[in-house]
């Protein structure tokens, strides 16, 4: 043993816990942790986005929530897409399980993720949705911080 431990005293290193029962004897063990306990101590600050081109003269930046987003050239859209191949209610992308989908609802000329149809699928960082002629750019932030 590299360092002296006291009665009494825990040490905990590389998964494995040792314990001084007495001055002359060691008791070694595994000690299990699961995922979830120190994902307590981990913050996790995820922003994401939409960024989207193909508009008139510029690009349009969309920051997504928890909340469920309609995109389609309806005024009850939120992200609305006054273009040719657009249907009223085309697609929608939402929050589930901590991570962002887009669904397509029955569209006339589909929803594409980086060239392929989908009718629904997980969105990835710097994914590319195809919706009539806009390009919608999915962008993702995610960072981790030591809780003190």
């Amino acid at each position: 043993m590299d360092k002296e431990i006291n009665p009494g005293e825990t040490i905990i290193h590389n998964k494995n816990v040792e314990t001084a029962l007495n001055d002359d004897q060691v008791s070694m063990s595994t000690m299990q942790f699961s995922r979830r306990s120190l994902s307590t101590q981990v913050t996790i600050t995820q922003r994401a986005y939409l960024e989207v081109f193909g508009l008139k003269n510029y690009p349009v930046g969309v920051e997504l929530g928890e909340e469920e987003m309609r995109i389609g050239r309806g005024d009850d859209c939120g992200l609305k897409l006054p273009l040719h191949g657009v249907s009223r209610q085309h697609a929608r992308v939402y929050f589930r399980n901590e991570e962002y989908y887009i669904e397509d609802l029955e569209s006339t000329n589909g929803t594409y993720v980086n060239s392929i149809r989908v009718s629904r699928c997980v969105l990835r960082n710097n994914d590319q949705i195809e919706i009539g002629q806009a390009k919608i750019f999915f962008i993702e932030e995610r960072m981790r911080r030591k809780s003190i």
